[in-house]
């Protein structure tokens, strides 16, 4: 019969042993013994990265939120939403995300960002667009407030009002000044080419404030063109990686 310790060590000892099972046993037997341990949420994303799927990573995260505080159930359920994107739920995600925002403090604008985005990849132009006005208007963090603006006017785009979003986009850098992300810029581009019009300004943009960076490179067509929002920017989730 194992033997439990109050520690991770055996754990440890088993895991680098090759005996993966056991070494989950014992990391799942101390999160049991130590709920609201500074470590917790360190040892539980470990045992997570020693699942067998992704499903079963998700799975576990889930069943411990409910023992965490809601700032730690936060990132939980922003480690969830990560996965879940990885493996091609994005529905699951936004949800998660939107999730983690409601309880995330500080991080919680940053979360319904990435919720925000993924919407906007399913095509829920409308719901994103509602959503990125809303964070235009209430975010503190400059960079949420840059993407927010270049994702409602995407959703605008995508919903017919091209010339409108080129406009919206083009009275916010008025009123911004310096901004903050490529993102911006790329949007704008993206749907000046879309509708036959030269974009001087997020070229020059581009070029000049985010030189030699990935963004001005998609910019200038010597790499592929950029798939989704939010692909040049890491989310503040931390991945979880599948075995």
């Amino acid at each position: 019969m194992l033997s439990f310790a109050s520690s991770p060590e055996d754990a440890i000892v088993l895991e680098r042993a090759g005996k993966i099972s056991a070494a989950r046993l014992h990391y799942g037997k101390w999160l049991e013994e130590n709920r609201g341990s500074q470590e917790y949420l360190r040892i539980l994303f470990h045992l997570a990265s020693l699942s067998d799927t992704a499903r079963d990573a998700l799975a576990l995260l889930n069943s411990h939120s409910v023992n965490l505080p809601p700032m730690q159930s936060a990132v939980i359920f922003a480690r969830m939403a990560a996965l879940e994107s990885l493996i091609g739920l994005p529905g699951e995600a936004a949800r998660h995300y939107e999730l983690a925002s409601g309880i995330g403090g500080k991080a919680g604008e940053l979360y319904l960002l990435d919720s925000t985005k993924l919407k906007f990849v399913m095509g829920a132009f409308s719901e994103a667009r509602e959503t990125a006005l809303r964070l235009v208007n209430s975010a503190q963090a400059v960079i949420v407030r840059d993407e927010a603006a270049a994702i409602a006017a995407l959703s605008l785009a995508y919903m017919g009002g091209g010339d409108d979003a080129l406009e919206e986009l083009l009275r916010y850098s008025s009123a911004s000044g310096a901004i903050s992300t490529p993102y911006f810029w790329l949007a704008t581009l993206d749907i000046a080419q879309s509708y036959g019009y030269a974009s001087a300004e997020a070229m020059r943009a581009l070029t000049s404030n985010f030189s030699n960076s990935t963004a001005e490179h998609i910019a200038k067509g010597r790499i592929l063109r950029w798939g989704i929002p939010g692909a040049l920017l890491e989310s503040i989730a931390t991945r979880v990686e599948p075995r």
